[in-house]
């Protein structure tokens, strides 16, 4: 481990101060012996000395690991390097993170867009790691597990409170419940986007179960106070047939007892918010929660304001499992009782409870219940102990007559949680579980309690405890031990290494003298009391081997503590037997038995003997579900009887069969994390998600695999990714071939491994701890210096591109601009002659009206001397007559002589401009074309020059006139 320190090593230097890890950097390493002093400098340039052989700091990963979705690719994997990708995904937005099998699900406490139609397609049939991190990757890979092979599967969703246990649970099965093809369930009862009847009733179940099971805690606004397990069954056609609902363990003391900024259950708050006022009224009940005992101890902030709508939510849920308003009202009646039942007034006469006759809250709620008062005030305020002989009745104490109060109300609470969990299934399976015989496979998701740690813990909270402790063993087993079975299949020489089994704490509680068999034997004692459990917990458990996990306490104080596999946890003894036995006096039993309230006989009835009767009792074909069932926490547990067992017993039994059927399906893990305790979006404390990294059993996992080797990749994957790191001509022919192991051995050999640092199995190569940060090192490199050369390369070839182009834009521009100029000079041309010779014509006829006003009687002479016949002597003198050279004829200007030419050199401009005119002028008046009298332009005779072109100076002075003036030299440089 030494080696891999040098100057440079990114390391992580601990900061015991504030309970985090800070990067850092080797400045200097020195060795003596065995022992290596580091000088490391942190990122704000502060220098640490370190020295050591064994607990040296950890190393840090490549940046390029840094922030990958599996933390199973890490290099190096320890506590910091697993915090920090974590944290530096979260603070990407990337909430989901896998850690192996397990996926990391970081609560974003706010809605986030990763949850619609299009990304649920976008999973569907994609294999797990094709796309990022995800819920629906998850559930996907288990639909396509029990596809392929047709085994059930189970989805174990689990955190600490307000991780977002809850609406994970939700969203898999949604994802679950999907239609996968367009065609898939569009049957006569399919609703919007294809989902049938079946799949809208499993959606319906959420805000059913949450309504009545979930509540507002000091940690989650919406914590699930009971635990729960829904399988979907699929037929041979992997269609959706039905479901069924377990639960485990509700909260029932909630009912009666809230502290401060608590509230009770939901279902409470949205009756009191959402009915109409005249149902209110009927009721007896007022949108002022402050009138009622058992809602207003949570103070009056606990009111929210969207229980209206989840109010709304929570009817149309119950009118889809089939509970129509009929039953809705009945429902309501019985939630009214228990509200009314928390007003009876309790008083007391010297050392006896009273309660007066008129009570009107004891009159309403009598009349929900259909029990006559005067039986309940009786058997509310005294109290009958059978003996052998004969039957004692004996006055109540006020605190004792409130305890009896407050224990008919959890009890018709409870009653009513199981019969809505039995209407759910029979709308899911039918009354004899129809849907279960058809069912050939299943996918259960469960949501179960997290792990909690109060200032004060008692009865529920070590459920609850228990509960994540056999859970967590399960993690264990499957996870720790399956990793090193796989060295086992892959032929690994390996030497099998112990992790921290928890099996001691769940010894302790459910042991033949554990603290759940003491707690069962004290309850069943009339005269047992929590001081006495606890005197017995010290005698039988405070032993030396029990001391790693039992601590009894130091001062005299009713407290136990437990040391679970996240922390030690301290109980408080008050409360456990009466918690615990959760019973009503047989008296009031039987007055609820042989109420007039028919709809609270059928919950009693389903409560108390029906218990798993959808799946225990054979339906008319006598043809039994295949599908395992997980059990069940009925009011009276699966014996059946009226005189139930205790409450810890029946959840020892439940758990029991729940650990049995996970055993028997494929599993599949989500830890939820919970960044903060302040409920605030994207805020990451890293001293609270390590905590829950080490309680969630991510740590342990990393521990062993750091301990074997960590790094696990098929030839096939490391071939292609790798095969660079061998000469060119060999790795390609061998990928061809398909010889993957032979190439894993070519590049182990190429980079000088050590035979330590990587086994050869049947299937995979098996890597140390920090060889694939080597390896990715050197690929890099490689690819860096491939990656410049094709870019110098692709630069050249783009510029030789581009100046051939540019080359012949150029040509295409020239020539174009120069067809434009041409057009342009040959309309000036045009223009200018038709003006010279409209003037030449237009001066001409002004000369000939000037000399016939001029010789008016010449011109009569002549004509008259030819219309004689006879020419006069003007018209001779004319015939005859080759004109003057001094004088020039009237009205013909004489052209002025051209003057002589000088040797000038001559623009670029002109030259082009000669150029196009020879083509285009006049060829009268063509240079070449010279007279036989014109003389040559270097001849200085007046007489004998030649004219010069008439359009020539008009012509050039309009084109270079023109605006703008054109240039033939423009191009695209310019």
């Amino acid at each position: 481990m030494t080696t891999l320190y040098s100057p440079g090593t990114r390391v992580w230097l601990s900061d015991d101060s504030q309970q985090q890890w800070i990067p850092a950097e080797v400045s200097s390493c020195t060795k003596a012996g065995d022992t290596l002093t580091l000088v490391l400098v942190d990122e704000n340039g502060k220098e640490t000395t370190v020295s050591g052989s064994t607990n040296l700091p950890p190393l840090r990963n490549p940046e390029l690991l840094e922030t990958v979705d599996d933390l199973a690719t890490l290099s190096h994997l320890n506590e910091p390097s697993i915090l920090h990708a974590v944290q530096s995904r979260y603070l990407q937005r990337k909430i989901y993170t896998y850690s192996g099998i397990v996926l990391l699900a970081v609560n974003p406490f706010e809605t986030v867009p990763l949850y619609t139609t299009e990304i649920v397609q976008q999973y569907i049939g994609r294999t797990k790691g094709e796309l990022e991190p995800h819920l629906f990757a998850i559930a996907e890979d288990a639909y396509a597990a029990m596809v392929l092979d047709g085994k059930g599967q189970t989805i174990i969703v689990s955190g600490e409170s307000g991780a977002g246990k809850t609406e994970s649970a939700k969203l898999v099965m949604r994802f679950i419940a999907a239609p996968k093809s367009p065609s898939v369930n569009s049957d006569a009862n399919a609703f919007v986007d294809g989902a049938s009847l079946v799949e809208q009733q499993i959606q319906a179940t959420n805000p059913i179960l949450e309504g009545f099971g979930n509540a507002k805690t000091t940690r989650n606004d919406n914590s699930s106070r009971f635990g729960k397990y829904i399988q979907l069954l699929f037929d041979t056609n992997r269609h959706i047939v039905g479901a069924r609902v377990r639960t485990y363990l509700l909260e029932r003391s909630r009912v009666t007892y809230q502290t401060h900024t608590e509230r009770n259950y939901h279902i409470f708050y949205q009756l009191c918010r959402g009915l109409p006022a005249g149902d209110l009224d009927a009721l007896g009940l007022s949108a002022d929660l402050s009138q009622f005992h058992y809602l207003n101890q949570g103070g009056p902030s606990t009111t929210e304001l969207n229980d209206r709508e989840k109010f709304r939510a929570m009817r149309d849920a119950l009118k889809i499992v089939g509970i129509g308003p009929d039953k809705q009202k009945s429902i309501f009646e019985l939630l009214s009782a228990v509200l009314h039942l928390g007003n009876i007034a309790v008083s007391h006469a010297r050392t006896e409870a009273v309660i007066e006759d008129d009570d009107p809250s004891m009159s309403r709620a009598m009349q929900f219940l259909g029990v006559n008062a005067a039986d309940f005030k009786k058997w509310t305020i005294k109290k009958q102990i059978s003996t052998r002989s004969d039957k004692i009745v004996t006055a109540l104490t006020p605190v004792q007559a409130v305890g009896v109060r407050d224990s008919l109300a959890r009890f018709v609470y409870a009653c009513l949680f199981e019969w809505l969990v039995n209407a759910v299934n029979e709308s899911f399976t039918g009354k004899y579980g129809d849907a279960t015989t058809r069912a050939e496979t299943h996918i259960g998701v469960l949501d179960i309690y997290g792990f909690e740690h109060f200032e004060k813990n008692s009865f529920e909270q070590f459920c609850i405890n228990y509960a994540n402790e056999k859970l967590q063993h399960e993690f264990n087993t499957y996870v720790f031990k399956l990793a090193q079975e796989e060295y086992r299949q892959e032929k690994i020489s390996w030497t099998f290494i112990d992790f921290d089994d928890n099996q001691p704490a769940i010894d302790l509680i459910e042991g033949k003298l554990g603290i759940l068999a003491l707690l069962d034997e004290e309850s069943r004692l009339q005269l047992g009391t929590d001081a006495s459990f606890l005197a017995k917990l010290n005698t039988q458990l405070d032993k030396p081997a029990n001391k790693d996990v039992f601590i009894s306490p130091k001062f005299a104080n009713a407290a136990f503590t437990i040391a679970h596999y996240a922390l030690q946890v301290t109980y408080s003894a008050d409360g456990f037997l009466e918690k615990n036995r959760d019973t009503v006096p047989d008296e009031h039993l039987a007055l609820l038995t042989s109420s007039s309230n028919a709809f609270l006989r059928e919950v009693l009835d389903t409560a108390l003997h029906r218990t798993a009767e959808v799946v225990e009792t054979p339906p008319p074909d006598g043809v039994m579900s295949k599908i395992p069932d997980p059990g069940r926490t009925g009011i009276a547990g699966r014996g059946g009887s009226v005189k139930k067992p205790t409450l810890g017993s029946i959840f020892k039994g439940s758990l029991g069969t729940l650990m049995e059927m996970l055993r028997m399906t494929n599993v599949h893990y989500i830890r939820c994390l919970k960044p903060n305790d302040h409920k605030r979006a994207w805020e990451f404390i890293p001293s609270q998600v390590l905590a829950q990294l080490r309680a969630a059993g991510v740590l342990e996992t990393i521990r062993i695999s750091t301990a074997g080797y960590p790094t696990r990749w098929t030839f096939e994957e490391f071939a292609r990714r790798y095969y660079m790191l061998i000469h060119w001509r060999d790795g390609p022919p061998l990928i061809k071939r398909e010889q993957f192991k032979r190439l894993c051995v070519l590049v182990c050999q190429k980079m000088a491994l050590d035979k330590t640092q990587y086994q050869m199995g049947e299937t995979k190569i098996f890597l140390r701890i920090g060889v694939l940060a080597k390896l990715e090192h050197v690929r890099s490199i490689k690819i860096n210096a491939v990656q410049f050369l094709q870019t110098n390369m692709r630069r050249l070839i783009a510029i030789r591109k581009y100046r051939r182009y540019q080359k012949s834009v150029i040509g295409i521009q020239s020539h174009w601009r120069g067809a434009l100029a041409r057009r342009a000079f040959r309309e000036i041309r045009d223009k200018a002659r038709a003006d010279v010779e409209a003037a030449e014509a237009q001066k001409a006829a002004l000369a000939a009206e000037r000399n016939a006003e001029k010789f008016p009687s010449r011109s009569d002479k002549s004509d008259k001397g030819s219309e004689k016949g006879s020419p006069g002597k003007t018209r001779i003198r004319r015939m005859f007559s080759f004109g003057s050279k001094d004088r020039p004829e009237q009205g013909v200007p004489s052209p002025s002589p051209e003057p002589v030419p000088t040797r000038r050199p001559r623009n670029r401009l002109e030259a082009a401009t000669k150029r196009l005119s020879r083509s285009w002028h006049d060829p009268e008046n063509s240079p070449r074309r010279k007279a036989p009298d014109t003389l040559s332009p270097h001849v200085s005779s007046p007489q004998r020059t030649a004219s010069p072109s008439k359009f020539s100076t008009p012509i050039y002075e309009q084109f270079m006139n023109r605006k703008p003036a054109w240039n033939s030299s423009t191009n695209l440089n310019h």
